[in-house]
């Protein structure tokens, strides 16, 4: 079987397999950059720990703290939530645009 004959008989696969192959790659990168930005980032003062940053925003999310800082130690690669000073870290929280001054989680 040559490739001619093999477009001929299957042309139409081929075409709806390539763009669906090209859509699924640029819907990936459409989702990746959007989810980048929906997470707000904090800086890492002296002496501010992974369970102050949960603290401080306990009650403005739905996870409790056991997650909260899971999320954070796991997105930030943080190894035994060490955080340091002047380094900035994401939140699992959405990033607050306008004058809307609620918070909410980015999977909302």
């Amino acid at each position: 079987m040559t490739l001619k004959s093999i477009w001929d008989r299957y042309y139409i696969a081929i075409i709806f397999f390539v763009t669906c192959f090209v859509l699924g790659i640029v819907l990936l990168m459409v989702t990746v950059n959007q989810a980048e930005s929906d997470y707000n980032e904090v800086s890492v003062a002296s002496g501010d720990s992974i369970w102050a940053l949960a603290d401080e925003y306990a009650g403005e999310y739905k996870m409790s703290k056991q997650e909260f800082v899971a999320w954070m130690e796991k997105e930030n690669q943080l190894i035994d939530g060490k955080l340091t000073a002047g380094s900035t870290i994401t939140i699992p929280v959405k990033q607050v645009t306008g004058d809307d001054s609620s918070i909410q989680l980015a999977d909302e």
